[in-house]
């Protein structure tokens, strides 16, 4: 995949570097044909001097235009000259002739006729011509030079294939976004469909959109892409080399479904068992051959590795007529050279098992922030319901409860950014539901960031949503079995024992890699998220809590990074 094993005449050769080829040619031509018409056959008679080009050091440009834009404009107008001139019958010829002859080769007197002097057997001169290729030429070094400031010489670096670890939604973006610049791109996933928790959203805050609209644009993107090669099921277990050359090893899991698959589910209406489902956090179950999800990308099912070795995969491969089950698949480990990497590992809820006065473990009316987003969810484990999981009656009654493990040294120490809106949203669909419901929010401090404080007004204006500054003590079980949220308010200092029809804990965001996860270069913080170096770059909730806007714009500063180190940044 490394650029230097293209050929020259590649089809993926990009236009500036076939340009510069070109216009090295033309330079070539416009030479020969100025020796060979030194002394031509009609110099006593007055040559017309042709007009002196305006160099292309003293074009003015417009002030406001920046230097990509001005690199682009330089080269698409050279380019089309030197096509012109270079597709313009003989002087085509000319040009490839003298690009592929010595000039210490070329006979000096064998094609001149007895009797007859060099002088007479000279070609004309168009001088208007060698002009323009002499200013082609002068354009041509200019834009190599631009070249070179901005993307730098490409020394050292070995491969300019960049890695992307992580098909979320930061994944995604920066791996598209490196391809259409021009560079090949491997994205590596670790589930069966890309995505990442993005598409187990419900709505996205503040227009309470759907996420899979932003997300389709970008596999429209990637489908007309072939520079990016997506292999799922796949994660990285070692990491050698340095910036410009790493050795990557990755490990695939078989999902025992090939990729001539074309999502009919036929194999699901075969199952017969059905496996915990991870898409709705384990709140239901799905059959052991399903679909990742209705929005899947690649649309193509996957199957419980449960299955394997008893009568159900019989009938499960019996059912595919495309012939797409293979359950011969086994792991399989692989090596990728890569110039650059980009984490894009994404995060994880902070497990709220761990805040044993929470009594998350007690009560399935009692449940996380990730979770009450699949429960709201139109293909969550209810439907879309809102309800208690217990019994499956309305939840009408319900608490928020802010920074669940957050801001706090035994837990979280940081603030995890997103959690106030989130539950923001929470009870915004509660309301949506219920016009009778009432929601509690238990906060330290309401933390909405930037436009997002218009949000937080919105929902504040809605009488039935009510803010008690307060961090609960704990929470119990009542005799009805419902959870009784307990604490002291803040400012009026008042005992109060609350009980609801469901309690959702807004836990935190922590990084989704392993702890003793630490190949060669790779440099992470104190809590565990991905720190810039020098060829290992983070793209959204690798490096830290972000939310889905702030992750698609750090994705891209990845992207230009990864540009940068393939391209010798930091290696001259």
């Amino acid at each position: 995949m490394a650029a230097d094993d293209h050929d020259d005449d590649d089809d993926l050769e990009d236009e500036f570097a076939a340009f510069e080829r070109e216009a090295k040619a033309a330079a070539a031509a416009a030479m020969s044909g100025m020796a060979a018409g030194a002394k031509a056959k009609d110099e006593e008679k007055p040559v017309e001097q042709a007009e002196e080009p305006a160099p292309v050091e003293d074009v003015e440009e417009d002030d406001e235009e920046d230097e990509f834009a001005a690199f682009e404009r330089e080269a698409k107008a050279a380019a089309a000259t030197a096509m012109g001139s270079m597709g313009g019958g003989a002087s085509g010829g000319e040009a490839k002739a003298s690009d592929n002859t010595k000039a210490e080769d070329a006979p000096s007197e064998a094609a001149t006729p007895e009797g007859a002097s060099p002088e007479d057997n000279a070609a004309p001169v168009d001088r208007d011509k060698l002009a323009k290729e002499a200013a082609l030429a002068a354009a041509a070094g200019k834009v190599a030079a631009k070249s070179e400031e901005i993307f730098g010489t490409n020394a050292g670096a070995k491969s300019q294939t960049i890695l992307v670890v992580g098909g979320g939604i930061a994944g995604v973006t920066a791996a598209i976004e490196a391809a259409e610049t021009g560079y090949d791109v491997v994205l590596l996933e670790k589930g069966p469909a890309l995505g990442g928790r993005v598409t187990m959203i419900n709505r996205y805050f503040p227009k309470m959109c759907h996420p899979n609209c932003g997300l389709e644009i970008n596999y429209q993107r990637i489908r007309k892409n072939p520079r990016v090669k997506i292999i799922t099921m796949a994660e990285v277990t070692d990491v050698t080399g340095t910036m410009g050359d790493f050795t990557v090893s990755v490990t695939r899991q078989p999902s025992y479904v090939s990729g001539l698959c074309d999502g009919c589910g036929q194999c699901a209406e075969a199952s017969e068992s059905k496996v915990s489902n991870d898409y709705n956090y384990g709140m239901d179950e799905v059959k052991a051959a399903h679909l990742p999800h209705e929005h899947a990308f690649p649309m193509q099912y996957v199957i419980h590795p449960s299955v394997k070795g008893t009568p159900e995969e019989e009938k499960i491969t019996a059912s595919c007529a495309k012939g797409a089950i293979d359950f011969t698949m086994e792991e399989e480990s692989f090596e990728l050279n890569a110039g650059a990497i980009i984490w894009a590992t994404g995060w994880k809820p902070y497990n709220p098992s761990k805040l044993d006065v929470y009594s998350y473990d007690m009560s399935p009316d009692i449940i996380n922030n990730v979770e009450m987003e699949r429960l709201s969810a139109h293909d969550g484990p209810t439907e879309g319901k809102i309800v208690r999981p217990s019994d499956g009656e309305p939840a009408k009654r319900v608490a928020l409860i802010q920074c669940a493990g957050s801001r706090d040294i035994n837990h979280l120490a940081y603030c995890s950014m997103i959690c106030c809106l989130a539950s923001l949203k929470h009870a915004a669909y509660i309301r949506e539901q219920y016009e009778d419901a009432e929601v509690d929010i238990y906060y330290i401090d309401i933390r909405a960031h930037d436009k997002m404080s218009q949000f937080y007004e919105r929902v504040r204006r809605d009488e039935a949503i009510n803010f008690i500054k307060s961090k609960p003590g704990h929470i119990k079980l009542g005799e009805d079995g419902k959870p009784v949220v307990c604490g002291e308010l803040t400012i009026d200092r008042e005992i109060y024992q609350n009980p609801y029809d469901l309690v959702v804990l807004a836990t935190g965001m922590e990084s989704s890699l392993s702890p003793d996860f630490a190949p060669a270069g790779m440099v992470r913080d104190d809590y565990g998220f991905v720190i810039d170096s020098d060829g290992h770059y983070a793209a959204g909730t690798a490096g830290g809590p972000f939310d889905v806007a702030l992750s698609t714009q750090s994705a891209t500063a990845a992207a230009l990074k990864a540009i940068q180190a393939v391209n010798g940044r930091g290696l001259e």
